[in-house]
């Protein structure tokens, strides 16, 4: 209980919390009535509690960064970790609302007793002077106000604009969208953001706690850092560090993320990908506050966590410890270091997390006691980062690597252990030394661009604090509902309800059983597994009633055609390990995920063979007369195409279509939809992305008798194929389904 207390901050938000207690009870005092004052003591019991767990969890009142924390995910995401706090709120929450509705009588009994003593002036003079004097201290002498005036952005509303026209609004019309970056590769990239390992922790009071930060410190590069509003947590700072900007999304918080389909919002992941990097992000539970669903939408190519590692580890309440993280970190690095595509790793720790940390007894073998669970998963961290920088000295990474570490933000909770420690913030430690003299007082939205600097990346990217000349932190507090709106409008999200029956497509029944709308993605699932491009992915799909079917064609080494994905996922199902592209010999020996049988010509042909209602959908192959050559039928193939040269190709060669891709319609105008149907054109293919903007066009497709097929199904988490098929099947014909049962 104590402890709990200790948490909540100092004497003066003590008497903060006492003084709201104070009022309440006087303010209830007055109500006679009984329902009544069972509605104001709730009410008034939740806003003191509120107020108290904010304070414990982020050291000020109730803001922003304490509305981000207190939903539902978030909750579920960490409520093991809080416990016995749980229990005591509860347990406080009751007693506060028996106090509260009690007032009035309590109050009565005060007022019989202070008039018997000729004293009950002096009473309601108290009475009225604490109604008076508590709100004046309350607003003149603490951060209440201030911390409150956070929430402001949650009474605005996305009022949907041309992200471009926001841009303007706010003196930002050269902010380079993702679309328009410019990037050319530098070093390899390792991020290492560290949960809650604050400045504080490298002070010579914890110096026994990180012998190994602090021999970095010494060897390294060394830069203070502060933490600015907006990205005190760790979600907010994951998203600062990838894109600059504070995490201010109003009311959504980070529910926006949940259904966002695209980010307009430049990230150095939209970067690093247009230079050919490797992105790969690792942390114990990318399920909590929306993080998967914002690395997804800001485009990163391999998220790892404990659902997806290769192999079961020891888990927490949370997710994959940080021992664990490190060794899949290590596998990654092998993987990726002989690779003639540069890498970016990102790692983010979670073991040291508030209130306690999170103990793992496999430490204790190489970290001794210390005085509290918190210091010694901290201790661990240190060694287990000292390990870390060891094994890529071993594997001489660091050559062509910059590494890149940082604290995501101050520790929450009780601060009373840095009373020693002076000034609390961040840092940065890094290995480059390319860093220049600009780079001065450093708050977290200087990030993106300090890492990509540090790496020597080349980029025509603008972030945020490229457009601040003065005080940062003062001007992110004064342009909270700027930053607000340009957030909310740059994190482009379905606008579909999918809760409202009403919005059911009324064709929805005649949908789901039409199979002409659906093709079998890569072959379709099998066991759960996607793009196998497999025999047995194609039997079982027929079975299930689809006769449309997808597969990704490529070219082996010997200049075969066969059925994969792509040479580097073709290799990692196969567990091949040796040169891409294999010979067609080679790529037939190789049993995909060690069961599925693998397909070239022979086997394309014989299996459409025995299945004559069966259609091949293609893509990745661009060359429809020599593919259209080598298959069995002609009238049974529809290939998605990727330039009009292609294109007309296809319709010279007497496919049954050729379907001219995305890039090819982008910024298409009626007239030139109409010379498409004109030409022969029946099908296109389109990401679902496509459909939010572009409704009128679709439809101007299908009054042509040209049929949209849509493709990045399942790209976005909860956007499956019955979504589409619900709500956003009316503006298309198709889709790319990786399942579907046709009932």
């Amino acid at each position: 209980m104590m402890e709990f207390i200790n948490q909540i901050g100092d004497k003066n938000d003590y008497m903060v919390l006492t003084m709201f207690l104070l009022l309440f009870f006087f303010l209830n005092s007055f109500i006679r009535k009984s329902i009544l004052r069972v509605l104001f003591a709730v009410l008034s019991s939740f806003f003191l509690i509120a107020q108290a767990l904010s304070l414990f969890f982020t050291q000020s009142f109730v803001g922003y960064q304490f509305y981000v924390h207190f939903n539902l995910r978030g909750i579920v995401g960490l409520h093991n970790l809080f416990v016995p706090q749980i229990i005591i709120g509860a347990i406080a929450f009751v007693i506060l609302i028996i106090i509260n509705f009690y007032s009035y009588l309590l109050f009565s009994v005060l007022a019989n007793y202070f008039k018997k003593i000729h004293k009950y002036s002096f009473l309601r003079l108290v009475r009225y002077l604490c109604l008076i004097l508590l709100p004046a201290i309350i607003v003149f002498k603490s951060n209440f106000i201030d911390d409150s005036k956070t929430l402001l952005p949650l009474l605005t509303y996305k009022d949907v604009k041309s992200f471009r026209t926001i841009l303007k609004k706010h003196n930002m019309s050269d902010y380079i969208t993702p679309e328009k970056v410019e990037c050319k590769a530098g070093k390899n990239i390792i991020v290492i953001s560290m949960e809650s390992i604050e400045r504080a922790f490298l002070d010579t009071s914890f110096a026994h706690l990180t012998p190994n930060l602090l021999n970095l410190k010494d060897q390294w590069h060394y830069y203070d850092m502060m933490q600015n509003s907006g990205s005190g947590w760790t979600s907010g700072s994951l998203y600062t560090y990838l894109t600059g900007f504070p995490a201010y999304f109003g009311v959504h918080g980070n529910s926006i993320f949940q259904t966002a389909y695209h980010s307009s919002i430049t990230s150095i992941s939209h970067a690093l990908n247009k230079a050919n990097y490797t992105t790969i992000y690792l942390n114990g539970n990318t399920d909590h506050s929306g993080v998967k669903e914002m690395l997804s939408i800001l485009k990163f190519e391999k998220i790892i966590d404990y659902k997806n590692a290769d192999k079961l580890r020891h888990k927490s309440r949370y997710g994959i410890r940080d021992k664990d993280l490190f060794h899949i970190a290590k596998e990654e690095i092998e993987k990726v270091k002989e690779s003639e595509s540069p890498f970016a790793l990102f790692i983010s720790t979670t073991d040291t997390h508030f209130p306690n940390g999170i103990y793992d007894k496999r430490m204790e073998s190489v970290i001794s006691p210390q005085n509290s669970e918190l210091e010694f998963t901290v201790a661990s961290l240190d060694y287990l980062i000292g390990d870390f920088i060891s094994f890529l000295i071993k594997k001489d990474v660091l050559k062509n690597t910059a590494v890149i570490l940082f604290p995501d933000h101050l520790k929450m909770g009780d601060p009373s252990m840095f009373s020693e420690t002076g000034e609390r913030g961040l840092y940065i430690i890094t290995n480059s030394s390319e860093i220049d003299a600009e780079h001065n007082d450093i708050y977290q939205i200087d990030l993106p661009k300090f890492i990509l600097d540090a790496s020597k990346v080349e980029h025509n990217i603008k972030f945020l604090t490229d457009y601040i000349h003065d005080d940062k932190e003062k001007f992110i507090k004064e342009n909270i509902l700027s930053l607000t709106e340009i957030n909310t409008n740059g994190i482009i999200n379905s606008e579909i309800d999918r809760f409202n029956s009403s919005n059911i497509s009324k064709n929805f029944n005649d949908y789901k059983k039409d199979t002409s709308r659906f093709i079998a993605h890569a072959g379709g699932e099998i066991d759960g597994n996607r793009y196998t491009n497999s025999k047995e992915s194609l039997d079982l799909n027929y079975d299930r009633g689809f006769r449309l079917f997808e597969l990704d064609i490529i070219l082996t080494s010997d200049g075969k055609f066969v059925a994969a994905h792509d040479w580097k996922h073709w290799a990692k199902i196969t567990n091949y390990i040796g040169e891409i592209p294999v010979s067609q010999e080679q790529f037939l020996s190789q049993k995909i995920y060690g069961k599925y049988t693998p397909l070239d010509m022979d086997s394309i042909n014989e299996w459409f063979k025995i299945h004559p209602d069966a259609i091949l959908v293609t893509d990745k192959v661009n060359d429809p007369i020599s593919f259209s050559e080598l298959f069995i039928d002609k009238s049974r193939l529809i290939m998605e195409l990727f330039s009009e040269k292609a294109v007309n190709e296809g319709l010279n060669a007497g496919i049954l279509s050729p379907m001219p891709s995305q890039s090819l319609i982008n910024g298409i105008t009626k007239a030139e939809i109409e010379k498409m149907a004109e030409k022969g054109i029946r099908n296109i293919a389109i990401s679902r992305h496509f459909i939010a903007k572009n409704k009128m066009i679709l439809q101007e497709f299908k009054n042509y008798g040209i049929k949209p097929y849509v493709y990045h199904i399942n790209f976005n988490s909860g956007i499956d194929e019955l979504y589409v098929v619900k709500y956003e099947m009316d503006y298309i014909h198709g889709i790319y389904a990786d399942k579907w049962t046709f009932e």
